[in-house]
């Protein structure tokens, strides 16, 4: 599929709140960028500051009263865009950086991913889709005798998990021949790489095979995921400030793409906090939720922790249960689920990694809140369990 930003729509297609962007990517281009995120996503940098300066920094910032923390923040973290912390469905703290505010998009990069994976589990729950449907199933027109036979036996599943199996080819290593003149190159390229380990078995933090995800999730609900996306998830959460590229096709990039609010990430954690429910309602299953954060393998680089669908799977430092959406330059959303707590980072870099500043400043800095600590806005209806 070629992936150019999508073309202006119509007035009758627009949606107001939805910034359209006019950059273009060439298919090789992007190729190319999403292997360099792969190989920078959720790390720390340490051209930025030494261990030592990182360390004094955090162990400050981290022993500060809330009503001190964002001038610390400002102070010692400044390329951080913003931080939420939220008690539950209560914001009780928030701080923006310079030149942002509760309205400013932050790319989301590697955390489209999870997002993704939130519509793969609502397509599943209306029946479109099963876990342990083979891609063969799903669009059996693209198999053909150039295609790896292995690739038949890669499921739902295995995208989900990142254990499809294919090799670790780049672009220029793929020749897609005259037999696919007139197609979407990276679209075939998905598909027709060799697959070097049996599928289900083997981690690999597979860029394209998200992208891969969105297509399969577009063939499966037959209709714009876009549309999709905006009706069965963002609607019901009320996030209305969003960008999510499509390609021309109408997938959705499924490895990055996705621009949201730091009020908006949190809100996505919140909806998994609560296994799925918002303002009341199911949006997508208590059992997806679960098999979403759940550690269906070891994981690996980029972020070492284990891989649920989608979704990063760790304890913290001091033994906290955790899940997280990671992404490039330190993006992150982050579930503890035994603390009711959802802690969302947007950054453009992170000295010494988000993680150690989850680990050393929003962790302690949550800890101080209480039962009766103020809200400042509650983002949807307190969760029930009836």
């Amino acid at each position: 599929m070629p992936l150019v930003a999508p073309e202006r729509p119509r007035d009758d297609d627009c949606e107001p709140m939805t910034v359209h962007p006019t950059n273009s990517l060439d298919a090789r281009t992007r190729a190319g960028l999403v292997t360099t995120l792969a190989l920078s996503i959720f790390v720390g940098s340490s051209a930025l500051a030494t261990e030592q300066v990182v360390s004094n920094a955090v162990r400050e910032a981290g022993s500060l009263p809330l009503t001190d923390l964002s001038a610390s923040l400002q102070e010692q973290y400044p390329s951080l865009r913003a931080m939420v912390i939220a008690r539950g469905n209560c914001v009780a703290f928030e701080y923006y950086g310079r030149n942002i505010d509760m309205q400013t998009q932050s790319p989301m990069y590697s955390v489209t991913k999870s997002v993704l994976s939130i519509l793969v589990g609502i397509a599943i729950d209306e029946g479109h889709l099963r876990p342990d449907q083979k891609l063969f199933e799903i669009f059996p027109e693209e198999f053909d005798e150039f295609t790896d036979p292995r690739a038949r036996d890669i499921t739902v599943r295995d995208v989900l998990t990142k254990t499809e199996g294919f090799a670790e080819n780049t672009w220029n290593e793929f020749n897609m021949g005259p037999r696919v003149a007139g197609k979407a190159q990276l679209w075939r390229w998905m598909l027709n790489r060799r697959v070097e380990h049996p599928a289900g078995t083997r981690f690999s933090y597979d860029n394209v095979g998200s992208d891969l995800l969105s297509v399969v999730l577009s063939r499966a609900i037959k209709q714009r995921a876009a549309d999709y996306a905006k009706r069965k998830l963002f609607e019901p959460l009320h996030i209305d400030n969003y960008t999510w590229l499509s390609d021309s096709e109408g997938h959705l990039y499924g490895e990055m793409g996705l621009n949201i609010t730091a009020r908006d990430m949190a809100k996505i954690g919140i909806l998994y906090l609560q296994h799925g429910r918002w303002d009341g309602k199911q949006i997508v299953s208590e059992s997806y939720v679960r098999e979403s954060v759940s550690a269906h393998n070891g994981g690996g680089p980029p972020v070492n922790a284990s891989y649920g669908y989608q979704w990063w799977v760790s304890k913290t430092a001091t033994g906290l249960n955790a899940f997280f959406a990671a992404g490039y330059k330190g993006q992150l959303i982050t579930v503890f689920p035994e603390q009711n707590l959802v802690i969302a980072v947007a950054a453009d870099t992170t000295p010494g990694g988000s993680r150690k500043l989850i680990n050393d400043v929003a962790l302690p800095a949550a800890a101080q809140l209480t039962g009766t600590a103020p809200c400042i806005v509650q983002l949807g209806r307190p969760h029930s369990t009836d």
